[in-house]
């Protein structure tokens, strides 16, 4: 896992640094030469142009242009921070880092005030990096439509101007970078959309700034190698018996699908709880599963019985919104005693119904929920778009709030235990696709029988996007389907 962090984490670790005798001048000439070198490998430099702010993102830009100017670099320098009377850079006006690196600019470097393009190669973006917290205004904007008219490559030093480090949503508008270079680590904005569209390829340079916390993490698929070995000595038992509560009368598809990846996913014994008018379905498509058939005046106690034979459970799938789907909602919530993944008609069903909520906040058992965002924000109270504007804050607090592991589904999940924050960077738009969510609760649960609740949640978020992309990669992203991805797994987990 690589660590994420936010605007005010990234000046902590900062500061921290300097404090332990790394001076601030060192650290913008690390990041300096870093990025120049950067710069040289990737783009032509015949001609550069550095645009550059008054705080510290800009110093660094400026420390730039200083020493391309040494190695014979032909550059310009657009200042767009406050000028003094007489048109120059007004150092009262910029850090402390940014006047230093000015006075030291050679007298050969052009500084002018508006982006004069013609004949540019390359432009660096140094104007504002990650300590914007406001919508842009002038000459920045303009600088941003110019750059964007031109066509010109752009290479964004830590962040893209515009891009909020924290939530990769943008203040107005935002620079659409080739690449980013990140200072120490890569932060929200860059893994999160829409910040992520216009960020290009990230990498990430080491200035020695030493990040000892974050709260978030970006999930590598080397994180799968923390999976449970499966032991060569086992039975059916050994991996665990999942128990999926879904599938109602036209909709058994959905819990089929969950069946198949629990089992792909590694499940011992997958049980389907279903009415009866499904059986010749599962029987059928899934002659694996234990199928236990039931009837509406009997609901409560068949799930009451099949609850004791799970390891985990799952709930939602395809489950309806009936008034028998919500008993069988409520007799999950207080009986189930191992972990227990709750998913689409079930969490509508406690979102619509207030005594079902009241009963979640009090489960003391591990509980999963996999909300997209229209599911959060119904159980949640907030507009999607609220949600979108923090997607790793939303789903902390309300794992915190309701003491579940929250998976929020997006194109960039978020996982989150109340404490930290995991982003899940794979996966692809062929996964949109009606049955992948149903898959994915079906991939936690199996990994939920042999592992803790957050755990089994990373875990199962990653390997069901990188089944996703295998199958993408197999089959092409226009037609991909759920059953695809199930199919996926078996590669990712082989």
């Amino acid at each position: 896992m690589q660590p994420i962090l936010t605007a005010a984490e990234m000046r902590c670790a900062d500061e921290r640094t300097v404090n332990r005798g790394l001076t601030a001048t060192r650290l913008m000439e690390r990041a300096a030469r870093n990025a120049l070198r950067y710069l040289m490998q990737n783009f032509d430099t015949s001609l550069v142009l550095f645009l550059c702010g008054g705080g510290n993102n800009g110093g660094d830009g400026v420390a730039m242009a200083r020493l391309f100017a040494e190695q014979g670099g032909v550059c310009r320098l657009c200042y767009l921070g406050k000028l003094t009377e007489q048109g120059a850079p007004d150092p009262r006006a910029m850090s402390k880092e940014c006047a230093y690196q000015f006075s030291l600019l050679p007298p050969q470097i052009p500084i002018i005030s508006y982006p004069d393009l013609k004949d540019v190669t390359v432009a660096v973006d140094a104007m504002l990096g990650i300590g914007l917290s406001r919508p842009l205004s002038s000459p920045f904007v303009e600088a941003i439509a110019a750059l964007a008219k031109s066509g010109v490559p752009v290479l964004s030093i830590d962040i893209p101007t515009g891009v909020c480090a924290d939530s990769g949503m943008l203040h107005g508008c935002a620079v659409r970078a080739t690449k980013t270079l990140a200072i120490a680590a890569k932060k929200r904005g860059h893994v999160l959309y829409p910040g992520l569209s216009l960020c290009g390829s990230v990498e990430v340079t080491d200035i020695g700034i030493e990040v000892e916390s974050a709260n978030a993490f970006l999930l590598e698929r080397t994180d799968l190698d923390t999976l449970p070995k499966r032991p060569e000595r086992s039975h059916k038992g050994t991996f665990g018996r999942i128990l999926t509560i879904g599938g109602s009368i036209g909709m058994s598809g959905a819990a089929l699908l969950a069946a198949k990846a629990a089992y792909r996913a590694g499940a011992g014994l997958v049980e389907i709880f279903t009415p009866y008018e499904n059986r010749e379905i599962y029987q059928i498509a899934l002659p694996e599963a234990v199928l236990t058939l039931y009837s509406a005046d009997r609901a409560r106690e068949a799930l009451a019985d099949a609850l004791r034979r799970a390891d985990a459970v799952a709930i939602g799938m395809g489950l309806s919104v009936s008034e028998t789907a919500k008993e069988l909602v409520r007799t999950a919530l207080e009986l189930t005693t191992v972990p227990l993944v709750v998913d689409a008609d079930a969490l509508n069903a406690i979102a619509a119904d207030p005594a079902l909520l009241a009963l979640l906040y009090a489960r003391t058992a591990p509980t999963v929920l996999t909300p997209h965002l229209g599911e959060m924000s119904r159980l949640a109270g907030k507009s999607v778009a609220e949600l979108m504007r923090d997607l790793p804050e939303h789903a902390r607090s309300f794992a915190a709030a309701s003491g579940t592991v929250t998976v929020l589904k997006d194109a960039r999940t978020v996982i989150s235990d109340g404490k930290c924050c995991y982003l899940n960077p794979f996966g692809n738009n062929g996964m949109s696709t009606a049955g992948s969510g149903d898959v994915l609760a079906g991939t936690i649960a199996a990994l939920a029988a042999t592992e803790l609740p957050l755990d089994a949640a990373v875990h199962g978020v990653l390997v069901h996007a990188l089944a996703g992309d295998a199958a993408a990669k197999r089959r092409g992203r226009h037609g991909l389907m759920a059953s695809d991805i199930i199919d996926g797994i078996c590669e990712i987990l082989d």
